[in-house]
């Protein structure tokens, strides 16, 4: 959702007057990666910013309030996700992507036995432009994930259709969308997430509400079915 929070830029005629610095800021009731809580079921802030090259090439950092209680790591309580690839326009309708990102938690304590939480992956996706819905996939690989858990892979599709152009107060319309996806770890158990909601926008601003599941059974409450409120402000981008 963050990658549309950056306004379009002031019509004027030509680009000059677009940056390639884009800036977000975000409150969420519940921080959720893949369909597990990464703030165990709590509201968590977030941040980002990015630059994109009018060459395709980007890179942004991101950051996010957690807590790993849960899974045995009571002091980490920052992420922040280090991101640089390339996007390649293969028509006005469909794009690709591919990047990397470093998965950094500078205060993790993990518990005795077990790796540091730091892992990379890398993703590549695709999506498409029907005109009004489009559909889009992502699949995710780390060669060593969270905790020393070994191979990794996520396979994801999304797809997003626009309710209204406008409505109310909400000059940016309304949006329904949702995700289905497979996370399979060497040395974890696989599960399958999804999430469905409908989001709004009204100039800089987003506001979300999404239903958020996983197919696993015992989790102590952190990848149980959920209701998440996201409000979100961006800045600058074209």
């Amino acid at each position: 959702m963050a990658a549309g929070l950056a306004p379009a830029a002031m019509a004027d005629g030509d680009n000059a007057g677009e940056s390639p610095w884009s800036f977000n800021f975000t409150v969420t009731s519940d921080y959720r990666f893949r369909g597990i809580s990464q703030s165990d079921n709590d509201p968590a802030i977030q941040g980002s910013v990015q630059y994109d090259d009018p060459s395709g090439f980007f890179a942004n950092v991101w950051g996010s309030t957690i807590d790993f209680s849960p899974f045995g790591d009571p002091d980490a309580s920052v992420e922040i996700d280090l991101t640089a690839g390339y996007r390649h326009a293969f028509s006005e309708a469909t794009e690709g992507t591919v990047k990397v990102t470093y998965y950094w938690y500078p205060d993790s304590d993990p518990p005795p036995f077990a790796d540091d939480a730091e892992y990379v992956e890398i993703i590549a996706g695709l999506t498409h432009d029907f005109g009004e819905l489009s559909v889009s996939g992502e699949l995710a690989y780390s060669p060593d994930y969270s905790g020393g858990l070994g191979d990794a892979f996520a396979i994801t599709g999304g797809a997003a259709y626009p309710i209204v152009p406008t409505w109310w107060v909400f000059n940016k319309g309304v949006e329904a969308s949702g995700h289905l996806g497979h996370q399979s770890i060497d040395d974890a158990e696989d599960y399958v997430f999804w999430d469905l909601g409908v989001s709004a926008g009204i100039d800089n601003f987003t506001f979300d509400v999404r239903y958020v599941d996983t197919d696993i059974d015992a989790c102590a409450n952190i990848c149980d079915a959920g209701l998440v409120l996201t409000a979100s402000v961006g800045f600058g981008g074209s």
